[in-house]
């Protein structure tokens, strides 16, 4: 599953049952974040919940800006194919 977000500031806001189901589901479940003050998109597997709450900038996201790289870690896509 792939959650969207949008933000323009450094935290990330999410439902009680939203940090629920990312804290506890955290195999295969993604958030696509987009900041709309720097347009960048970021991906982010569900354990980085933590860190969104407080602030994505200092988060360590799966990929940036990089569609192709999104597509391969959503379709589960060896890098070398």
């Amino acid at each position: 599953m792939v959650e969207l977000k949008v933000t323009k500031g450094k935290k990330v806001s999410f439902s009680p049952h939203q940090k629920l189901f990312h804290m506890t589901r955290t195999k295969r479940n993604f958030i696509l974040l987009e900041d709309t003050s720097s347009r960048s998109i970021k991906l982010y597997g569900s354990e980085s919940i933590h860190g969104l709450l407080i602030d994505h900038r200092e988060t360590p996201s799966l990929t940036h800006n990089n569609w192709e790289h999104v597509q391969r870690l959503l379709l589960d896509v060896p890098l070398d194919a």
